[in-house]
């Protein structure tokens, strides 16, 4: 329980930390796309799995 804790409270700070980096840099456009990228990225690969049944 205790590492749960301290994973959610690190995951919080590296996502604050990176989010100002970003917005530092001006860069929130080029995440998001990178994000939708990946995302569908993910799905396709996915599907492909699916259909080709591995």
């Amino acid at each position: 329980m205790l590492q749960a804790l301290l994973s959610a409270i690190v995951d919080i700070v590296l996502s604050a930390a990176s989010s100002a980096v970003v917005r530092f840099f001006g860069l929130e456009n080029v995440v998001e796309i990178a994000t939708a990228v990946f995302g569908l990225g993910c799905i396709v690969i996915g599907s492909a799995v699916f259909l080709l049944e591995h």
